[in-house]
């Protein structure tokens, strides 16, 4: 049974539009255009791994596949499930490791490249951010947008505290 203020609350946004079809067609239709977008998509090496790895970043999920002979295995993540990502870093090779909560942690992603790996971390790093922070990204490009993201997902090294500490 609805309280006297959910009442209130479910007429003032009936009278304003928010729960008008329209409005919920809007989004929808907003939400089926950026779902297609591929923000970003990279692989581990070939020579170094015989079945490459790949990692998808879309605005609402990140994918890993994990390929092997004859199988394909995806691993979908919704942003919102997502805490962080991780890079291990060797001399010519990178590991990226996503933190999840509510579902079981992806092992690595080995043997990107490094480039590859900080690209992929940034673009994780902003849209966890944006979803944190309940950002609308429907008024954005996705040139764009990707730009906004590297810059929102930017680590800064050798930096505590805002004291350079090199």
């Amino acid at each position: 049974m609805l309280s006297k203020k959910n009442i209130y609350k479910k007429l003032r946004a009936d009278r304003s539009g928010e729960n008008s079809p329209k409005k919920r067609k809007g989004t929808l239709a907003q939400l089926e255009k950026r779902a297609g977008w591929i923000i970003f998509k990279t692989q581990s090496l070939f020579p170094f791994d015989l079945f490459p790895d790949e990692i998808t970043i879309c605005p609402n999920r990140v994918t890993i596949t994990r390929n092997a002979l004859l199988v394909k295995d995806e691993y979908p993540l919704p942003i919102e499930s997502i805490n962080g990502a991780r890079i291990y870093r060797s001399l010519f090779f990178a590991s990226l490791t996503l933190e999840t909560f509510g579902y079981k942690n992806p092992g690595p992603i080995n043997n990107l490249s490094i480039k590859n790996a900080r690209l992929a971390r940034r673009y994780i790093l902003g849209l966890v951010e944006c979803n944190k922070n309940k950002i609308d990204i429907s008024n954005y490009s996705l040139t764009k947008f990707r730009k906004r993201l590297n810059n929102i997902g930017m680590v800064q090294e050798n930096v505590y505290g805002g004291h350079d500490i090199s």
